[in-house]
């Protein structure tokens, strides 16, 4: 295993066209603007996808930034179950893939997500509060290896950041933050196939109660970097209304 580290700040140059998120490959793509009438579900914008499952209550924030806040004891957003009906939203984490999403960083740990095809394939992203929000934000894969952590980057306390995971199908994680590289990890690649994709849950563990979750893409392929950069500036719209905030803070 190895991680190689770099900082780089935001790059004008890199992903210009943003005023809307990559579509190739995009097999998920959840707003918290929509597709929220039912209690059940939180509907997949992208036509024919499977939806993910809301469960036990999760709160639904229907205010500037929507979001879905976690209370920290059982609710979370994943797969089918029981009473729940339809097919739960899956990902081949074997191939490459990529998996982004908006989260309220509040000096707590957080379960960002949970791709799991068996106890001994999956992957994980977890952001994990460390002295001064020094957060060791971790990826896990397969049986005996570990994981990687990325503990260069300081994370803000009540922010909301941009976070993409990105697997090149061969065992390498490329970690982003608000469109900027921050390192890459080389790790055994999960494999089997697919699993169901759950967030604020990390086996039996829940994320901490007021963590909160945005925008969701998920995608079969691996992004590049101006293209992780396109979609920071899509779901924030940071041309005209900023969604989570001009300062993140919202």
């Amino acid at each position: 295993m190895s991680v190689s580290v770099h900082k780089a700040g935001l790059n004008k140059t890199l992903g210009q066209q943003s005023d809307t998120i990559v579509a190739t490959s995009l097999v998920g793509d959840f707003q918290p603007s929509a597709g929220i009438g039912t209690a059940s579900y939180w509907d997949n914008q992208v036509s024919g996808g499977n939806n993910l499952r809301r469960y036990n209550g999760i709160t639904h924030n229907n205010s500037t930034p929507h979001n879905f806040q976690f209370d920290g004891s059982d609710d979370y957003l994943g797969a089918a179950s029981e009473g729940y009906g339809g097919d739960p939203f899956t990902l081949n984490i074997t191939n490459a893939c990529t998996i982004c999403q908006w989260v309220k960083y509040n000096d707590v740990n957080h379960y960002v997500f949970y791709v799991s095809i068996d106890e001994s394939n999956y992957i994980s992203l977890n952001l994990n509060a460390g002295t001064a929000d020094k957060a060791t934000i971790s990826t896990y894969t397969s049986s005996g290896n570990g994981g990687s952590a990325f503990s260069s980057f300081t994370f803000a306390d009540d922010t909301w950041y941009y976070i993409s995971l990105v697997h090149d199908g061969s065992g390498n994680y490329s970690l982003f933050v608000n469109g900027s590289y921050i390192g890459t990890a080389d790790l055994e690649a999960a494999t089997g196939g697919s699993g169901n994709l759950e967030i604020g849950k990390y086996g039996s563990s829940y994320t901490a109660s007021g963590t909160k979750v945005g925008h969701v893409h998920c995608y079969t392929a691996a992004l590049t970097n101006s293209q992780v950069r396109q979609n920071f500036l899509a779901s924030h719209v940071i041309n005209n209304t900023r969604v989570y905030g001009a300062t993140y803070t919202a």
